[in-house]
């Protein structure tokens, strides 16, 4: 399956860095995953492949650093793989000639014995490796959480109707990922020491979750569209200050503060669902920098919250009309620029402080 899907992106047109990395990632969980399955195959079948014995430990080493930069790919703008990105590699190096001087080249009948007799439990590059290996696939999920936690700041400052760029589906699967590998970790971590079961239950244990994982992630890659089709989100959070210094702006620019707001309710842009800084910076005639350092700085909050303020008091306003009144709550959502029931739900509570059901019910009909 995750060769499959690693074929199917390539498929893809408008092919982008993600795509790429993400058809990497599957294709190298592919391998892992079978030669995973040929190790255990080889114990439950009497070892009639010792070729495949210990293959697949280094390769683990390759699924962090790949799903870190298909993370890194979602949240950085034009971002491009470089040379240095190749240090990523130096773990599964590293594990890869470890194991091929005291597994690999070993004669077969001595590494059957070592793996029949889980010999290779006694060493101390055992657990180093399986720390190794909890390292790295824990350190590069809350790195990769991280990332999306900064992405989604930026996005706020850029889009009025963030739920497609959010990247909620991979910010769950990176949740739940750290729990698995945290507790697959610990279990190896503790059976090292302890010897609880069989080395070839734990693989089995590992192996599931990881199957399961991987299809999932490949799944959703494959639907994801450009997160920068539009408007380019930068790179950097540019604090207000920096905004405001750099642009002329001034917090005492009430000239253009009355225009902006004079704008907002004649034009009522923010019933367009679609609706980002570039357009809005554009129909206004001034640069997007200048735009949003205006928000930022005079009316202190991001272009998320300016534009979803207005669609609040849409909702409002349209709960108190009879005709409009008729109309699902949702309805009436979308009719003020929504295009999420989740964000539109949200938003609304965090500003009234009230569920939209319940302000419908408690307001009064003109």
């Amino acid at each position: 399956m995750s060769a499959l899907l690693s074929g199917l992106l390539l498929t893809k047109r408008d092919k982008r860095c993600a795509d790429y990395v993400l058809s990497a990632f599957l294709a190298i969980s592919a391998i892992t995953l079978a030669l995973a399955y040929m190790e255990i195959f080889n114990r439950e079948h009497s070892y009639i492949f010792p070729l495949f014995l210990n293959l697949s430990t280094p390769f683990v080493l390759l699924l962090g650093p790949s799903l870190w930069l298909y993370v890194k790919c979602l949240t950085t703008n034009s971002f491009k793989i470089k040379p240095i990105h190749l240090l990523l590699l130096i773990p599964f190096v590293v594990v890869f000639l470890i194991f091929l001087n005291n597994d690999y080249l070993n004669p077969e009948a001595t590494r059957v014995a070592m793996d029949s007799k889980e010999a290779f439990r006694n060493s101390i590059i055992f657990p180093l490796v399986m720390l190794l290996i909890a390292t790295s696939n824990i350190g590069y999920t809350l790195w990769g959480l991280q990332m999306i936690k900064r992405y989604r700041e930026r996005v706020k400052s850029f889009y009025s109707g963030s739920d497609r760029h959010e990247l909620k589906w991979l910010r769950f699967l990176l949740i739940i990922s750290f729990i698995a590998y945290s507790m697959i970790s610990a279990l190896y971590i503790v059976d090292s020491a302890l010897n609880l079961m069989p080395f070839k239950t734990l693989q089995v244990l590992g192996f599931s979750i990881a199957s399961t994982f991987i299809i999932v992630i490949g799944f959703f890659g494959l639907k994801q569209g450009d997160l920068f089709a539009s408007v380019p989100v930068p790179d950097e959070v540019i604090t207000v200050k920096e905004k405001i210094e750099s642009n002329g702006v001034s917090k005492g620019d009430e000239k253009f503060v009355a225009e902006l707001l004079e704008f907002m309710r004649e034009k009522r842009p923010f019933l367009n669902p679609e609706l980002n800084l570039e357009s809005l910076s554009s129909s206004l005639k001034v640069t997007q920098d200048y735009l949003s350092g205006v928000i930022n700085g005079s009316l202190n909050m991001n272009f998320y919250d300016f534009v979803n303020h207005y669609r609040v008091e849409e909702f409002k306003s349209l709960c108190k009309d009879p005709v409009k009144r008729k109309l699902t709550i949702i309805a009436l959502a979308f009719d003020s620029g929504f295009n999420s029931k989740a964000t539109f739900n949200r938003v609304f509570k965090k500003s009234t402080g009230l569920t939209p059901s319940e302000y419908f019910g408690k307001v009064s009909v003109n």
